[in-house]
């Protein structure tokens, strides 16, 4: 898709969209994921830049749920995306940053008072779950057949095999969305992925806290370049604390 936006980043002009989900446990609506993607023109390369904010509240059976994330993820060109996540789980605080450089992922996360560092090798980690919301990510989950995904949930990274589960169609707010969907199987269990032929992740079904979760578009996607507002100027990024 960025290819087509590509004569707007060049005159200067920042592209930008806001997508948000509704997550559900068992048919009942339990938080919101909210992401603003910007296409952003910079020292000749194109950047996207994803600020994310999550918030969970309510009851799953005995489990009450009480988490937050902000998130702010940014990739350049053809690079997997950088990113700084805290995480807010029932007043417990952690905070998750991934670095990419073409020798290394430096992976960090303090929580309880204590920071860990962990240093892989670019061939120990493929992508992160930053990416899966990233609609021009160079690292789609067709890609692969065994996928390595670093949790900016938990610094963890976990591998699983990638299948395929072709195309289908979505009712998205009555509007029926052609789709593709992947289904990705780790030893922490199954999760499926379904993008419009945009790039833009329509649903997804994970598990989080220990709880099945389905997380829907609660309006359909964009359908190409005629639903980007455009914004003027360079936008900064400020992160904040939870």
């Amino acid at each position: 898709m960025i290819a087509a936006l590509l004569p707007l980043l060049a005159h200067g002009a920042d592209l930008t969209q806001q997508l948000t989900w509704n997550l559900s446990v068992k048919g009942q609506v339990v938080g919101t994921r909210s992401v603003t993607v910007k296409f952003v023109a910079a020292d000749n390369a194109q950047q996207r830049v994803l600020e994310s904010w999550t918030e969970l509240h309510g009851q799953a059976g005995s489990v009450r749920l009480d988490w937050r994330q902000r998130l702010t993820a940014v990739a350049v060109g053809a690079d997997p995306a950088a990113f700084t996540s805290v995480v807010d789980e029932g007043g417990r605080v952690r905070e998750v940053q991934g670095r990419f450089t073409p020798a290394q992922w430096t992976v960090s996360v303090n929580a309880d008072g204590r920071v860990k560092q962990t240093d892989w090798p670019v061939g120990k980690i493929d992508l992160s779950t930053a990416d899966l919301m990233d609609p021009d990510t160079r690292f789609p989950l067709a890609h692969f057949e065994t996928a390595r995904i670093l949790s900016a949930e938990s610094g963890d990274v976990v591998t699983g095999t990638v299948k395929s589960l072709g195309p289908t169609r979505l009712d998205v707010k009555g509007e029926s969305v052609q789709c593709t969907g992947f289904q990705w199987d780790s030893g922490q269990g199954r999760q499926t992925f379904w993008y419009s032929p945009e790039g833009f992740l329509v649903k997804y079904e994970i598990t989080l806290l220990g709880i099945p979760m389905v997380a829907e578009l609660a309006k359909p996607p964009p359908g190409g370049l005629d639903d980007f507002p455009v914004a003027v100027g360079t936008p900064t990024i400020a992160e904040s604390d939870l």
